[in-house]
């Protein structure tokens, strides 16, 4: 599954036509097709990782699903010792482009859960199906934290139901009941940890047209579409930094040439009187210059990154979506310790003051150069920087609100 995650959604030609219209400022018509690519995600291919303790049933599990036996050539081999540490692919044909993963028992190897997760690149998946026997486990939490934390989705098993029924019938507790009280069980683990309950299915994997094992395979039919809708939803960011990334390096070498031009003037001090016998350097035309320099490297920035009132309300009108959700997730911010513009205020406050303190000490014009070449290097790399991140951040908000469904 190793691949650019434009090409898990794109073929060759679209993604470089999509890296084509970003790179020449057709930010509306790439939106628009990548619009069109959300609309028909028939073609993409979806990984649903089954994850359980050894001996959960988790393979048998894959097998019911796939109709076959345990013999079967090509069946998941069975059992309660697992001698593989990799993740293993099987085919579901009865949906296509969908992908089983049999992962290794979550309990297997003496692998902390952490550990284990890295070991089988959790993250890589688009979907989960949690398998559990008998009861709710501590691990069937913890992952589900982990899966709801990446904003994706995931269906819970309880698996080997039939002992359940067995167990029931011989303490003559009605099916039903026993059925809404594991149920109810399920729900409140969840809810304990802080997890939405997803959809819970009681199933045999032996006694495949009983239980809740049909409706299982009925409901990730049905689901499908808003299950690789909401995997490309949550893409759109790693799609963004991949077409991006040729465009930031050449704004940032900008940016550098801009911050190393703007340390150099700063280096030069202007000697004026200031109340004094002799002339001291007071670097008033360098700031002045250091400024206007910064000044224009956001100009240029904003030229090349600026998204107008006009454009917004241009693609809000075609992905139908209301130019009002789009601004307001636009100008949404994670939440930071404290925010790009309050820092550059305070460098701005702190040179100044440093400045000030410098002309008052009468201090000697090489520390006056070295200060002036140091701050004025600082402050137009931090504000283009900061500028320049905050805007590619924005065209990425734009883009994701534009795709959403919502």
């Amino acid at each position: 599954m190793a691949q650019s995650t434009l090409s898990k959604f794109f073929n060759f030609e679209d993604g470089r036509n999509l890296q084509s219209l970003y790179n020449t400022g057709e930010l509306e018509t790439m939106i628009l097709q990548m619009k069109s690519k959300s609309d028909h995600l028939d073609n993409v291919q979806l990984n649903i990782a089954v994850m359980g303790d050894v001996g959960s049933g988790k393979s048998t599990f894959i097998n019911a699903m796939r109709d076959l036996q345990g013999d079967d050539q090509g069946a998941a081999p069975t059992g309660n010792e697992e001698t593989w540490m990799e993740p293993t692919r099987y085919p579901y044909r009865a949906l296509p482009n969908v992908q089983l993963w049999d992962l290794p028992g979550t309990n297997s190897f003496g692998f902390e859960l952490n550990n284990y997760l890295k070991q089988v690149k959790f993250q890589r998946f688009d979907f989960f199906i949690i398998v559990s026997q008998a009861r709710f486990r501590e691990n069937d939490a913890v992952i589900a934290k982990k899966i709801q934390e990446q904003g994706k989705e995931f269906y819970y098993i309880r698996s080997k139901i039939d002992n359940d029924a067995r167990s029931l019938k011989m303490q003559g507790a009605g099916l039903n009941e026993g059925w809404s009280s594991i149920r109810r069980d399920c729900i409140s683990n969840f809810q304990s940890v802080g997890v939405t309950p997803p959809e819970i299915f009681l199933i045999s994997s032996f006694e495949r047209e009983e239980y809740d094992f049909l409706k299982l395979k009925s409901t990730l039919a049905r689901d499908l579409p808003n299950i690789k809708s909401n995997v490309f939803s949550l893409t759109i960011p790693k799609m963004m930094l991949e077409m991006t990334e040729a465009k930031r390096s050449t704004l940032k070498k900008r940016v550098w040439l801009l911050t190393i031009l703007s340390g150099a003037v700063g280096a030069v001090p202007v000697f004026v009187p200031v109340s004094k016998p002799v002339p001291v350097p007071v670097p008033v035309l360098s700031s002045f210059t250091t400024i206007m320099i910064t000044f224009a490297g956001w100009i240029y920035l904003r030229k090349q990154l600026g998204l107008s009132d006009r454009f917004v309300q241009n693609v809000a009108d075609k992905v139908t979506n209301p130019s009002s959700f789009l601004k307001a997730e636009m100008n949404r911010r994670l939440p930071r310790r404290i925010s790009p513009a309050v820092t550059n205020v305070l460098l701005g406050i702190t040179i100044a003051s440093c400045t000030i303190t410098g002309i008052k000490h009468g201090f000697s014009p090489m520390a006056v150069s070295i200060f002036g070449a140091v701050s004025s290097f600082a402050f137009t790399y931090k504000l283009l920087n900061d500028s320049l991140n905050d805007r590619l951040e924005t065209q990425q908000r734009l883009v994701q609100a534009a795709l959403s469904r919502d």
